[in-house]
């Protein structure tokens, strides 16, 4: 025979299994809820992962083919034209000379202020191999360059005060 207390203890213990039943479904539920998350997420950098790969790949092949293409430019510069170095301010305006030859002008006032004075080193260093003609013509351009940007900016800057 059950007595009535520990009838009433054995429903309060039943009913708290019950509760605590509940809220471990709840809770699996939640659980299994975030794992799918991080499965989705798993996969998504799964694939960033092999994405990266394949832009590392082609980086490197890049950089190897870009290698090779240095080595042969230096071989033939030495060996071709006997110029055994190259003065690093001379490299700098070469640059500059070669973006401005291929129409690959920079946007950034800053940059093309920077082409300028490596054209003016290069200019006034007596040692320099760049023909002068070439570094005059190259200073002009980036002048104009920097005319065109600063007109850009003030044309900008009116349109916003309107």
């Amino acid at each position: 025979m059950i007595k009535p207390d520990d009838l009433d203890r054995f429903k309060t213990v039943l009913a708290n299994m019950k509760k605590a039943t509940l809220q471990s479904q709840r809770n699996a539920e939640q659980t299994s809820h975030k794992l799918s998350k991080v499965k989705e997420q798993l996969a998504d950098v799964k694939a960033a992962h092999q994405t990266l790969k394949k832009d590392h790949q082609q980086l490197q092949d890049s950089q190897q083919k870009s290698q090779k293409i240095d080595y042969a430019m230096r071989d033939m510069v030495k060996n071709d034209y006997g110029v055994s170095s190259i003065k690093q301010s001379d490299v700098e305006a070469r640059v500059v000379l070669y973006q401005l030859d291929h129409n690959e002008l920079t946007k950034n006032k800053t940059e093309a202020t920077s082409w300028l004075k490596a054209l003016t080193t290069a200019l006034n260093d007596q040692e320099t191999k760049i023909d002068y003609k070439r570094l005059d013509w190259g200073i002009n351009q980036v002048k104009a360059l920097i005319n065109r940007l600063v007109e850009l900016a003030h044309d900008l800057f009116k349109g916003m005060t309107r």
